[in-house]
């Protein structure tokens, strides 16, 4: 297997994981519902475009998503303060509580797909996998 293949299949693999226990655990949650939960609480002043651009989406699938999430009372819509027509996302309690199991449960696939594998080799796996990225967003 080359690393483009196995890049993929780790990926698909950590997909279907973490999916398999939101679906049994979370059920409300999916995995780009999760995303854009992480992308809101990360930090205050969030727009939909913000999240559209790090979740590499297009603007209007994200503000589907994101009617779709205040529907379900996950997220909520603050006027934006210097921009009449955008507005900022907030996580709600419901919304805050979510992502925390949530964050949990991925962890919980972290810990399994990582078992056996030294602090060492996690480290340099990461250090590979930041370099990666970077020479990506380089390449710009």
């Amino acid at each position: 297997m080359n690393i483009n293949q196995s890049l993929f299949a780790l990926l698909e693999s950590h997909k279907a994981a973490l999916q398999k226990l939101f679906n049994r655990e979370l059920p409300e949650m999916s995995l780009l519902y999760f995303r854009v939960l992480r992308q809101v609480g990360a930090r205050y002043g969030v727009t939909p475009q913000s999240v559209a651009q790090k979740l590499h989406r297009d603007k209007a699938q994200v503000t589907r998503l994101v009617v779709e999430m205040e529907q379900q009372g996950l997220l909520q819509k603050l006027p934006h303060p210097q921009d009449r027509r955008s507005v900022l996302l907030q996580l709600t309690a419901k919304g805050a509580s979510c992502l925390a199991q949530a964050d949990v449960l991925q962890q919980q696939v972290v810990s399994k797909m990582t078992l056996g594998i030294s602090t060492s080799q996690l480290q340099q796996l990461d250090e590979v996998l930041q370099q990666m990225r970077e020479n990506l967003h380089s390449a710009d």
